[in-house]
């Protein structure tokens, strides 16, 4: 399955893109519209995560202060990243609400420059699904490097949805956030990124929210994978080869395959 690439922003107002075409338009082959076919349930229980905590009980306690940042500093970190990293994974809307204005900005010029700028802020889900539960794991990650700490949470979370034919599936999703205090300046560097698994690819950049989709033992291999990350100690982000990446070529052969 395609996956949005993760996007690393190592200095405020300074973004890495995705992968992106040139604005000319051309000649696209028709890209098969992958929306769900299969018969099957798959849920949370079926995945093996059905335990792992709910979100408001899913963050742990940040790691022991690095050297390098005062007291007062990591606290803020911690409590930004915290709170964002709860945001983007359960509610869209407010995003950005109790964080500094600059780490907002921040976040907002690092979506748009995605080519699914709004599921790159946040998680969406179709509006036509019904949550049924969700559920998440999130692990922190603190690193030193010259002058700089880098402070990240990644969150797993789980979404178990059914659409209005009954079918129930479960949509993963990490999401990777995080600042970056350096000597000197003033406001902090942000870092983040997201990846999904089992959702309709296309859905993505059409559409702008995720929904089940692909063949059903793609989405159960899929999901596997995303739980096995999901139940570890460590943020893993899985490598992606470039014909894999969502990205503005992706769109376009979407765009031909679903007029």
């Amino acid at each position: 399955m395609r996956r949005p690439v993760l996007l690393l922003v190592l200095v405020t107002f300074v973004l890495a893109g995705c992968t992106g075409g040139s604005d000319e338009p051309e000649e696209t082959a028709a890209t098969p519209d992958p929306q769900p076919a299969p018969t099957q349930q798959i849920t949370l229980d079926d995945l093996g995560i059905a335990g792992w905590p709910a979100p408001d009980g899913a963050i742990p306690e940040p790691p022991a202060r690095p050297d390098g940042v005062s007291a007062a500093e990591y606290e803020e970190m911690t409590d930004a990243v915290a709170t964002w990293g709860l945001q983007a994974a359960t509610d869209p809307g407010a995003v950005g609400e109790d964080l500094p204005k600059s780490l907002v900005a921040a976040i907002d010029d690092a979506a748009d420059a995605q080519t699914e700028p709004a599921l790159a802020r946040a998680t969406v889900l179709d509006p036509d699904l019904e949550l049924r539960d969700t559920r998440m794991t999130a692990v922190w990650e603190t690193s030193q490097d010259a002058g700089s700490v880098d402070l990240s949470l990644q969150t797993r979370t789980a979404y178990e949805v059914e659409n209005d034919e009954g079918l129930v599936r479960v949509i993963g999703v990490l999401r990777t956030q995080g600042v970056i205090a350096s000597d000197g300046a003033d406001e902090w560097g942000t870092l983040t990124g997201w990846q999904e698994f089992g959702a309709a690819d296309c859905a993505i950049v059409l559409d702008g929210f995720l929904t089940p989709g692909g063949d059903s033992d793609d989405q159960v291999t899929d999901l596997t994978q995303f739980a096995e990350i999901g139940n570890g100690d460590e943020a893993v982000t899985p490598a992606l080869p470039e014909e894999d990446q969502v990205d503005e070529d992706f769109a376009r052969a979407c765009r031909a395959g679903r007029v």
